[in-house]
C-alpha cells in the first residue's frame, strides 16, 4: 500500500454517558488487543492519547514487562506487535510526530463512530477512494473510548465512517468494545479477502 496507515485510540477528549468531557483510563487490553490487530493488518503506527502522566508510567511498565526476559522469549509475536505502540499526550502530538516521520505527506483523519452522524461514508467507499489516490499520504483512523469522541474533536476529522451493525441493523444491539470495533474496521478497510 502506498499510504502510511495509523490507528489512534483517544482517551481524551471523550465523553461519559451524560455527555460530559472526561479522560478515560488506558486498559491492558487496549495495549495487547489493538496492537496485535494493527500488526495483523500492517498498520504502521498505533498511538494511544492520554494527558495523564500516571497512565504513561503504567503503559511503559506493561510494555517493558513483555519486551524483556522470559516473556519476550515466550511471546515474540507480542513483542513485535508492541513495537508499533506509541503513547502521547495529545492528538496534536500525533500530528507533529507524523509530520516529522513523513514530511510532505498529507495527513487525513477518518473516524468511525457507533452513533449515526451526518455524512458518514461507507467502508467500501473509503477503501476504494484510498486505493485510487495517486499521491501517498498518511491515513489516521481515530477511535474513541468512553461514550464516544467529544464533538470538540470533530473539526480534526476529514471523513466520518458509519456504525458497525449486526444482522438487525440499527435496531439491534450496538455496544461493541473498542477493541472489537478496531478489528472489524481494519478488516473492512484492509483485508485481502473481500466478502461475497
Amino acid at each position: 500500500m502506498k499510504h502510511k496507515t495509523v490507528v489512534v485510540l483517544l482517551h481524551h477528549p471523550v465523553t461519559n454517558r451524560k455527555g460530559e468531557l472526561i479522560t478515560t483510563s488506558i486498559t491492558n487490553m487496549d495495549l495487547h488487543d489493538i496492537s496485535r490487530s494493527c500488526r495483523t493488518y500492517e498498520i504502521d503506527h498505533y498511538f494511544l492519547v492520554s494527558p495523564i502522566e500516571e497512565q504513561h508510567a503504567q503503559v511503559k511498565t506493561i510494555i517493558a514487562h513483555w519486551q524483556r526476559g522470559v516473556q519476550s522469549e515466550w511471546h515474540p509475536d507480542r513483542v513485535e506487535a508492541f513495537t508499533r505502540v506509541q503513547l502521547v499526550h495529545s492528538f496534536e502530538n500525533v500530528k507533529n510526530e507524523l509530520s516529522r516521520l513523513y514530511p510532505g505527506y498529507k495527513l487525513e483523519v477518518a473516524m468511525p463512530d457507533a452513533r449515526p452522524l451526518p455524512d458518514q461514508k461507507t467502508y467500501e467507499g473509503i477503501r476504494q477512494n484510498w486505493a485510487a489516490e495517486a499521491e501517498p499520504g498518511v491515513k489516521i483512523i481515530v477511535f474513541g473510548t468512553g461514550w464516544g469522541v467529544a464533538s470538540s474533536f470533530f473539526s480534526e476529522v476529514d471523513t466520518f465512517l458509519g456504525p458497525i451493525y449486526g444482522p438487525l441493523g440499527e435496531k439491534g444491539y450496538n455496544h461493541l468494545s473498542v477493541r472489537s470495533a478496531v478489528a472489524i474496521v481494519l478488516d473492512r478497510l484492509f483485508s485481502l479477502v473481500r466478502p461475497t
